[in-house]
């Protein structure tokens, strides 16, 4: 008897961020150019609960990524769809264990939120460059060895205290994984660019800028920043072999 062929991958992104400029779908286009360069057949599916869009059904996907965004998860009231994005976080972990989590940026901070994890303010601002982050030793195994991954950053929040069950990988909340497989976080964009990150710069959003950088003398000074050499592909191959190998 033929054995059957496995079914390509199902791949679904929740977009947390409006699409005002051309770098928001640069951003989507990055996220599949990097799955589809692991799994060339992959079902990518897309969704957007912040414009009133479904959630997807967590049963029907091996992966959901959740993406960057603006939201701010340290208020006390809370948007109704951050309050059912959050909500189906908190069910996709308990009622659907197979399906993998991938947090990015603010789908990090959400997932922490999620799972009763607490959200502040970065004492220095906003943080726009490409960083540094230190793996711990968990994170050294698993990802093959590196002692850190130079990571592009774009956020002024920070998780201060992980949600239930989220071990780190990197040092200061930077990257988490749950010991089951299923949740990986980071606070970073491995899916980033240059391009992408300028092009957000360029957007002129004040309330990513520091006043020092809005000035254009400030404006180049990031944009050079954003230009130095990182490890986003590397690490995002990585996380692929975690969603879709035989090994978490």
């Amino acid at each position: 008897m033929i054995a059957k062929a496995p079914r390509p991958p199902r791949v679904a992104i929740i977009r947390n961020y409006l699409l005002d400029g051309s770098w928001g779908q640069d951003m989507l286009d990055s996220f599949s150019r990097l799955i589809l360069a692991a799994e060339p057949d992959a079902n990518i599916q897309y969704f957007q609960p912040l414009e009133g869009g479904d959630l997807p059904d967590a049963s029907r996907f091996d992966l959901v990524i959740l993406t960057g965004g603006t939201y701010d998860l340290t208020l006390p009231d809370t948007d109704p769809w951050v309050a059912k994005l959050l909500g189906w976080i908190r069910d996709t972990v308990s009622h659907n264990p197979e399906t993998k989590l991938l947090g990015i940026c603010w789908g990090h901070q959400a997932i922490s939120h999620a799972l009763g994890g607490k959200i502040a303010y970065r004492k220095d601002g906003t943080l726009i460059d490409v960083v540094d982050v230190r793996l711990t030793n968990a994170g050294r195994n698993f990802f093959d060895g590196y002692e850190l991954l130079r990571m592009h950053k774009f956020h002024k929040r920070i998780v201060l205290e992980p949600g239930l069950g989220l071990q780190p990988l990197a040092e200061d909340n930077e990257i988490f994984a749950s010991p089951s497989g299923q949740i990986l976080t980071f606070q970073g964009h491995p899916e980033m660019t240059a391009k992408i990150a300028q092009g957000i710069l360029d957007h002129r959003d004040l309330s990513y800028l520091n006043l020092a950088d809005s000035s254009p003398e400030g404006v180049a000074q990031l944009h050079k920043g954003l230009e130095k050499v990182e490890d986003g592909k590397q690490a995002f191959a990585r996380v692929m072999s975690w969603a879709f190998g035989p090994q978490a």
